[in-house]
């Protein structure tokens, strides 16, 4: 069993209705719950106190029909709250404040809390929580919002919330089809981001790659850092070196490689979300003076010729539909004898029918990723812009990749694949998707996990 705790604390929200009618209302449970978006029943127990049943719900494989019991009281002229009681298998706690602020005016915030015990796969255990903090927030807004419109038109009024889904039914068509992927691969890998990027910091903090691990105990972040200063120190990066991150997510391992060495970085990314959260990240961890992050596009960079000594990257060139042209604008930007440095997402080299059917394929649509290249592909790339290769290696030779997906146990795989169609919330329905094609591809060896380095010519020898 996994605690899931949830809260939600509301901005105040103007009422064309006295304070005193307001918590009046809010003291009648059962009509307040008439408000309340998912409620089955709600049934007194005694005074003040009212057992609350809600809808059965799905989240992936999560199936559970919620209940708890709750005594409201009228604490001062200003607070109503509800205290937690036994009997529930949820606990719900919190207050309403109500303000006056004038005749037949006031306003009217809430402090929620939600905390439940439920059985839950390991690979959800991230995703539910911050999915659950998400539809908190998006059901009461609504509530309360509710609540507004039916004490000052005295008529209940229940407002849907906000549905937490996959952008829209242009990206779902986009994702699932190769040249529909490549055509729009800029506003498609934008899109995917918008959607992902607060689940992935959830579920694996700012660093959004995989890494090899040594040992069966290893974390993840300590493997991962690993990873990142193994890049930086191949391409022999310094305090006196200016970088270039392409493809730099949150600013995970920019910010770490700046940290490690010292040196000066820029990090690029074709998602303003993220390139604003890794702007502030820079911020609060004192660097910002070294570490800076850019939108744009990496087939097209916005840098001029011979500006950078290192070009890194942590499985970014996968969503680029033109990998050659991105190389070609890696070479670009380097300073003659500057290396390019990074660890990708890569297709066996010659895949079969089923492989490219069972885990190319929907890996590439569940990740927003056009089509992946393999190792002697980026081999024959670098070599075709003028780089010279000195690494282009499986990193199963550096440690063990599958680790990177053991919470997809037996059970969690089997489970999922087995709920019906459209009884799982569509985002997470893209994401584990795409995870147990990851982890199943890993296993048949048609996924691999690439790491490069390559050097322009006129560099001083390795």
């Amino acid at each position: 069993m996994v605690l899931i705790q949830t809260t939600h604390q509301s901005k105040p929200i103007e009422i064309n209705q006295s304070a005193e009618k307001v918590i009046a209302f809010l003291l009648d449970v059962p009509t307040v719950a008439k408000c309340y978006p998912f409620v089955d029943s709600v049934v007194k127990v005694n005074n003040n106190t009212y057992k609350w049943t809600m809808q059965e719900r799905k989240v992936g494989s999560i199936q559970m029909k919620a209940t708890h019991i709750a005594k409201y009281t009228k604490v001062n002229a200003t607070t109503v709250q509800w205290e937690n009681l036994s009997g529930g298998n949820m606990s719900s706690y919190g207050k309403y404040t109500i303000v006056s602020t004038g005749a037949n005016k006031c306003t009217l915030a809430a402090e929620a809390n939600i905390e439940t015990d439920i059985e839950i796969p390991k690979l959800l255990v991230g995703f539910a929580r911050t999915m659950g903090n998400r539809e908190m927030n998006h059901t009461w807004n609504a509530f309360l919002e509710s609540i507004k419109k039916t004490v000052e038109t005295g008529s209940i009024v229940k407002i849907a919330p906000v549905e937490d889904v996959v952008k829209d039914e242009k990206f779902e068509g986009v994702r699932l089809k190769e040249e529909k992927r490549v055509e729009n691969y800029n506003t498609m890998v934008s899109d995917y981001y918008d959607i992902v990027t607060e689940t992935y910091q959830s579920g694996w903090g700012n660093h959004f790659h995989f890494a090899p691990f040594k040992t069966d105990t290893e974390p993840l972040e300590t493997a991962v850092k690993r990873l990142e200063h193994s890049v930086a120190d191949s391409a022999r990066i310094t305090k006196d070196s200016l970088v270039l991150d392409v493809g730099c997510g949150v600013g995970g391992p920019t910010l770490e490689i700046c940290q490690y060495t010292g040196c000066r970085i820029r990090g690029l990314n074709i998602n303003k979300k993220q390139v604003g959260i890794a702007t502030q990240r820079a911020k609060d961890l004192g660097v910002a003076d070294r570490a800076s992050f850019d939108h744009g596009d990496a087939m097209k960079m916005p840098y001029p010729d011979n500006t950078f000594d290192v070009v890194t990257f942590f499985e970014s060139t996968c969503h680029m539909p033109d990998k050659q042209a991105f190389i070609k604008e890696c070479y670009r930007v380097l300073k003659p004898g500057g290396r390019m440095s990074g660890s990708e997402w890569l297709q066996c080299e010659k895949p079969t029918e089923k492989d490219i059917v069972q885990f190319i394929e929907p890996i590439c649509a569940h990740h927003s990723v056009p089509h992946m290249g393999s190792l002697m592909s980026y081999r024959g790339m670098m070599e075709n812009a003028g780089f010279y290769v000195h690494i282009a290696m499986d990193l199963t030779q550096e440690g063990n990749i599958l680790r990177n997906w053991e919470v997809l146990d037996n059970k969690t795989i089997n489970t999922f694949k087995a709920l019906p169609k459209g009884s799982v919330d569509p985002t997470i329905e893209m994401m584990i998707s795409g995870a147990i094609a990851l982890s199943e591809g890993a296993r048949a060896g048609a996924f691999v996990l690439g790491r490069f380095l390559s050097s322009k010519p006129n560099a001083a020898k390795l």
